[in-house]
This record gives C-alpha cells, sequence and structure tokens, in this order.
C-alpha cells in the first residue's frame, strides 16, 4: 500500500514538472520565435524600401546610389542577426533569399526597372512566407495565444497589406521619376489601389487587441485608415488620372512610406501585446 502511494506520488510529481517543463520550453521558444519574426520584418521593410529607391535610380534619379549604398549595409546587419537561428538557416526559403539577394545585389543597377521590380518582389514575396511559417513554428498562433484569437491577420493580411503600399510605392516613385505612367502602369496602380482601400475598409477593422491595449489600438487604427486614405487618393488623382504628373518622386516614396509606417506601428503594438501574453 505504501509502495502504491510512493509511486503514485511520483507519477504526479513526475506529470506536473513534465507539464511545466513543456510550458517552459514553449515559452522559449515563442520569445525567440518573437525576436526572429522582428529581424524577418525588418528584412521586409528593408527589401521594400530598396526596390522603391531602385525604382527611381534605374528611372534617372541618380541621387539614389547613396542610400541604397546604406540600405544593402542594413540588410547585411539583419541576415547576420539570424546567421546563429537554425531553424530559419535550415529552411529552403531562407537559403533562397540569400542566393537571390546575393545576385540581385551584385548585378541590379544592370537591370531594367521593370526586371529589378520583379525580381524585389519575388524576394520579398519568399520573407512573407518565411514570417508565417516562423510564426507558426515558434507557436505564435491563434491556438497558442487564445487572447489574440485574430493574430493570423497580423501574419498575413497586415504585413501583406505593407507589400502592397510597398509596391504601389516602387510603381509610383519610377513613375514619378520619369513623369510617364503607361497604361500597364495605371492597370497595376488602379489594382493596388483596390486593395489598399478593401483593407483600409474591411481587413483592419478585423484585428484585436487587449483590453489594456485597446486604446492605443484604436489610435492605430484611425491614423492608418487616414494615411491610407490619403495615398490611396494620391495615387488615383498624382499619377493615374493626372497628365502631366508633377508630383516629386521623393514626396510620393514618403506618402507611401508613411502609410506602411502606421501599418508597422500596428505590427509593433501587437507584437508588444504578445510579449505581454506568452
Amino acid at each position: 500500500m505504501v509502495l502504491c502511494i510512493i509511486i503514485l506520488a511520483f507519477i504526479v510529481l513526475f506529470s506536473v514538472a513534465l507539464h511545466h517543463y513543456k510550458i517552459k520550453k514553449q515559452k522559449a521558444l515563442q520569445a525567440q520565435g518573437l525576436i526572429n519574426i522582428s529581424h524577418i520584418k525588418r528584412l521586409i521593410s528593408l527589401i521594400q524600401s530598396h526596390r522603391g529607391l531602385s525604382s527611381a535610380l534605374l528611372n534617372g534619379d541618380d541621387s539614389k546610389q547613396v542610400p541604397l549604398q546604406a540600405l544593402e549595409q542594413q540588410v547585411d546587419i539583419e541576415i547576420t542577426s539570424l546567421k546563429d537561428q537554425a531553424a530559419i538557416q535550415e529552411t529552403s526559403r531562407w537559403s533562397g533569399f540569400i542566393d537571390h539577394w546575393g545576385r540581385l545585389n551584385k548585378k541590379d543597377n544592370q537591370r531594367d526597372s521593370e526586371n529589378s521590380f520583379k525580381q524585389h518582389t519575388q524576394l520579398i514575396s519568399n520573407l512573407l512566407y518565411l514570417l508565417e511559417d516562423e510564426a507558426e513554428r515558434s507557436h505564435l498562433n491563434a491556438a497558442c495565444l487564445i487572447e489574440l484569437q485574430t493574430i493570423g491577420f497580423v501574419w498575413r493580411e497586415l504585413v501583406v497589406t505593407t507589400e502592397t503600399i510597398g509596391q504601389s510605392r516602387a510603381i509610383g516613385t519610377g513613375v514619378a521619376t520619369s513623369k510617364k505612367c503607361s497604361s500597364v502602369h495605371k492597370i497595376r496602380l488602379s489594382f493596388l489601389q483596390q486593395h489598399i482601400k478593401l483593407t483600409m475598409n474591411e481587413t483592419l477593422s478585423k484585428l484585436s487587441s487587449l483590453d489594456a491595449f485597446s486604446k492605443k489600438h484604436s489610435e492605430l487604427l484611425q491614423i492608418a485608415k487616414s494615411k491610407m486614405e490619403f495615398f490611396s487618393n494620391t495615387i488615383e488623382n498624382e499619377l493615374i488620372k493626372a497628365d502631366p504628373i508633377t508630383i516629386n518622386q521623393d514626396e510620393y516614396f514618403a506618402l507611401a512610406t508613411d502609410s506602411i509606417k502606421a501599418l508597422d506601428d500596428i505590427f509593433d503594438h501587437q507584437m508588444q501585446q504578445i510579449q505581454q501574453t506568452i
């Protein structure tokens, strides 16, 4: 009888210890996942900026050489930050990004604007998938973050929307530099503009927050909607419908960047809430 009690007590203690170990291991995985995601998101932002400035350069704005070099140095820093993360390094998406970036970085000034845009966009698409994969691998999903049931929108729709604006920035910067908006450019910009409007009117409102963060959450949503609406109108009135095109490429780039920053602020605020829950 005594032996049975001892064995039962041991089983209970072992189960409790195992449970705490699993929780501790998951929290460590989630914490490192957040760090990795922050670096991947930073890489996405840098490559998006590199694409936009490359568009200006390849359309005749030689002043973008120096800021492009600065961006390339920042990309290298972010790549170095992830070099010790085996879970990232071993993925085909990461190795594909490193190989593609190395080739693009060496030869981009020899490309035309259209090809440069395409190559940058493929790079960013790869990183967007990598970010979502890392969130899932790190248990940063709705199943594990029960207080943030719309977190999937952050890893998918929110970052994809920054890419939509990023593409609009790159195409529009080229148009504003050359002062020419072809029928192809108008179609692309119109499509991207519609996606921006859809996100502004529908997707952003689906994002939730913790009660303690709700006031700031609402403020950030309003700021983002306002900036996105202004940028959307700029696309339509200053590029698609304008004849002649008079907006300065730096002014247009800055307006697009303001909208991206507003969405990035929402992203960062969601990251803070995740840190609060793990």
